[in-house]
């Protein structure tokens, strides 16, 4: 059976990484919610559809996974204490983090937070979980891979834009 991560785990990861993408250092360039759901649903879409070419590619081979992100965003990719940690950096508005560990997460329901919404989802091949806290309006996705987990997290208190990036960003994310 498939381990998914509890929803007190996603809030620690999500706030954590909810600061590293917010914060403006210079980096490196990268070249390289809604209510539980019954069932297992895809990445959320967005009206504006999939990322195009004109998206950037970024790849981690660290991380194990690549993805796409909006022109004139910076990259900045850093060593975690779990493993590689991702910045999606806009020119203005909060930012996206993708956190990649080689530690199982915590059983789901191993702690129940009031304000936090989880549904099954499904990004690509990867099944996993997308929680929204709904204090402090913080999306997080958690997926699980052969060997890692990825956690993408976002603040939809002052989301980047354009608008749906989070979405697109996740639709485009694939392991490597």
């Amino acid at each position: 059976m498939t381990k998914l991560p509890a929803p007190a785990g996603l809030l620690v990861l999500a706030l954590a990484a909810a600061g590293c993408a917010g914060s403006s250092g210079p980096g490196p360039s990268g070249t390289s919610a809604a209510p539980a759901a019954p069932s297992t649903v895809a990445a959320p879409s967005s009206s504006l559809g999939p990322p195009g070419a004109d998206w950037p590619a970024f790849t981690s081979r660290q991380g194990g996974y690549r993805l796409r992100y909006p022109p004139g965003w910076r990259v900045k990719e850093s060593a975690g204490t779990g493993g590689p940690v991702l910045s999606l950096l806009p020119p203005r508005g909060t930012g996206i983090t993708v956190l990649v560990t080689f530690t199982p997460p915590p059983e789901p329901g191993a702690a129940k937070l009031p304000n936090t919404r989880c549904q099954p989802v499904q990004v690509g091949r990867l099944a996993g979980s997308q929680c929204l806290d709904t204090t402090s309006m913080v999306v997080s996705t958690t997926l699980q891979g052969r060997e890692r987990w990825y956690v993408l997290t976002a603040s939809l208190r002052r989301p980047a834009a354009p608008r749906g990036t989070y979405d697109r960003v996740l639709a485009s994310f694939r392991p490597i």
